[in-house]
């Protein structure tokens, strides 16, 4: 700083001082732009020279992570087989029997049961969910397919569901077997309760299916998107209602909803589970929740239906072909963890000058949704 307005230039973003042409600080999309391989800042212009290699070094991170994305779309596909190939079966079962539903405060407290017609037409809504939320998640990943020969194609396909759930999911694989290794030496090891549907009996393929959807509901879309409706009709959105369904960027606020929606997600699962199961729920909690702010309750909702429905996936494709699916997705999720870390020490720099309560629509640009928003 060689100048009073030099402070003033820097604080608005502006690449040099216009009272004494000296450069100034950089802006928070400065690093965005760089990892991104622009040769200049796309908000203040600031020339970012000496850091393409950077960005190479992060494309190549990002294609070693995309590597899982083959087999989590091959997952996907193989479990939504099973929830359509059984449908009737489940149909067929649910006369005589109920399905509790509950609100997470954290705890699980049942608000009601469903039987019968009731049960069967929800378990109709339930596939339906799942369905639309998968080809809503497919059509904003449709760049990967539509774009192969566009520019810049790697950084258009890391701002895609696709990317971020290859990536997330692989994480979670990779970071569940580590915390369940160091809990198992302190002698703390999951135990699964007494009575848990498995295979592909009826009751399973029902109870993880409406999990996938009603928990995002309500460890999601209460937690998160209510208070950002709220949040949003203060800040004078006219569209507010649409922020009941997620997709409308990281700020502040939406990070600390982010944290308690994860934590609450976690401790709902302590009753039956206990404390071993917590640390990895409030991990998957911490990703779905991103998933939920960043591009929809649609992008949530496939994380846990993938997460969920896998026990099914092995009952009906066998254990060498499950197993490796899961091995490869489990190793990539190594690279993954890495790559996690590096868009968080990234993000941090830029929560500064991150909204605190909505974003604008000039805010939500793909070139600053890259790492945290």
């Amino acid at each position: 700083m060689t100048c009073p307005k030099c402070k003033e230039a820097a604080d608005e973003g502006w690449a040099f001082c216009p009272g004494c042409g000296a450069p100034v600080g950089e802006c928070g999309l400065c690093r965005e732009y760089a990892r991104m391989g622009y040769e200049y800042c796309g908000k203040c212009g600031r020339p970012l020279s000496g850091r393409p290699e950077k960005a190479a070094d992060s494309h190549m991170l990002s294609k070693a992570v995309f590597v899982a994305a083959p087999a989590v779309v091959a997952l996907l596909i193989i479990e939504l087989i099973c929830m359509y190939w059984w449908a009737g079966d489940v149909l067929d079962w649910i006369p005589g029997h109920e399905l509790r539903m509950y609100l997470l405060l954290p705890q699980m407290v049942t608000i009601g049961t469903i039987g019968n017609g009731a049960l069967q037409a929800y378990w109709i809504l339930v596939m339906a969910a799942i369905t639309v939320s998968a080809a809503v998640f497919a059509y904003q990943s449709r760049t990967i397919v539509t774009d192969r020969n566009g520019p810049d194609l790697v950084g258009k396909v890391e701002r895609t569901p696709l990317f971020w759930l290859s990536m997330m999911f692989s994480a979670y694989l990779a970071l569940v077997i580590v915390v369940a290794a160091i809990q198992g030496a302190a002698g703390y090891v999951i135990t699964a309760p007494d009575g848990l549907p498995l295979g592909t009996e009826p009751e399973a393929l029902l109870s993880y299916a409406n999990a996938a959807v009603w928990e995002e509901i309500a460890s999601r879309l209460v937690p998160i998107g209510i208070p950002m409706v709220i949040v949003a009709m203060l800040s004078g959105k006219r569209d507010f209602p649409r922020y009941i369904l997620g997709g409308f960027g990281v700020t502040k606020v939406g990070i600390v909803l982010i944290i308690l929606s994860a934590t609450i997600f976690g401790l709902a699962h302590l009753d039956s589970w206990g404390w071993a199961k917590v640390a990895p729920m409030v991990i998957g909690g911490l990703m779905m929740s991103y998933l939920y702010v960043r591009f929809g309750i649609h992008a949530s909702i496939i994380f846990h239906f993938i997460t969920d429905y896998s026990g099914i996936a092995l009952a009906a494709v066998g254990e060498q072909i499950f197993s490796f699916i899961f091995i490869l997705i489990a190793v990539i999720g190594f690279i993954s963890v890495v790559a996690l870390a590096k868009r968080l020490k990234d993000g941090f720099h830029s929560i500064g000058s991150m909204p605190t309560w909505v974003r604008e629509e000039d805010q939500t640009d793909d070139s600053s949704d890259s790492n945290l928003g």
